[in-house]
């Protein structure tokens, strides 16, 4: 969960755009690179509080099952409007990517300490918190960016790298 300040049960995506960044400008490099991979935030309506999301990877996790949840969960996000932030939303997605007792868990408060050190202990390989999502680091923290980045993007910034780092 990458804003604690989240209402537990989700705002609605404009209106949280407005008020952390002003506007949901940033979104639409997102959009565009989404959009060419499928994934096109069609339907992204609420800024979702992930606390239970986040709980229930942690379960999902533990049985093989944590891609198959992500996957489900950012569908049903941004692609058919749920809100992320309510647990039958949560348990929904953990039915869906098969996580043994999944609905369960999500309906549940197990996980929850666990849950809050985990995402409380959420930094880079240099200690840096990390604020927003995706993070990448590269050699081992030296450079970090945030932010979809489309094909392109990558291979410019990995060709930077191999001459910075005298590869080829």
């Amino acid at each position: 969960m990458i804003d604690s300040r989240t209402a537990a049960g989700g705002e609605s995506y404009l209106e949280y755009n407005k008020r952390r960044w002003g506007s949901d400008a940033w979104t639409r490099s997102l959009r565009a690179a989404g959009a060419q991979e499928g994934a096109p935030f069609a339907h992204w309506t609420t800024w979702p509080n992930t606390f239970h999301a986040s709980r229930t990877l942690l379960h999902a996790a533990r049985h093989g099952r944590d891609a198959e949840f992500k996957h489900e969960c950012f569908r049903m996000c941004y692609e058919e409007g749920e809100n992320l932030s309510l647990r039958e939303t949560v348990a929904a997605a953990a039915e869906r990517a098969a996580v043994p007792g999944g609905a369960a868990y999500a309906m549940s408060d197990e996980g929850a300490e666990e849950t809050i050190e985990v995402l409380h202990g959420v930094c880079s390989d240099t200690g840096e918190r990390v604020r927003s999502v995706p993070f990448y680091s590269i050699q081992k923290g030296a450079y970090s960016f945030s932010g979809a980045q489309d094909t392109k993007r990558w291979l410019a910034i990995l060709e930077h790298f191999a001459e910075v780092s005298g590869e080829e």
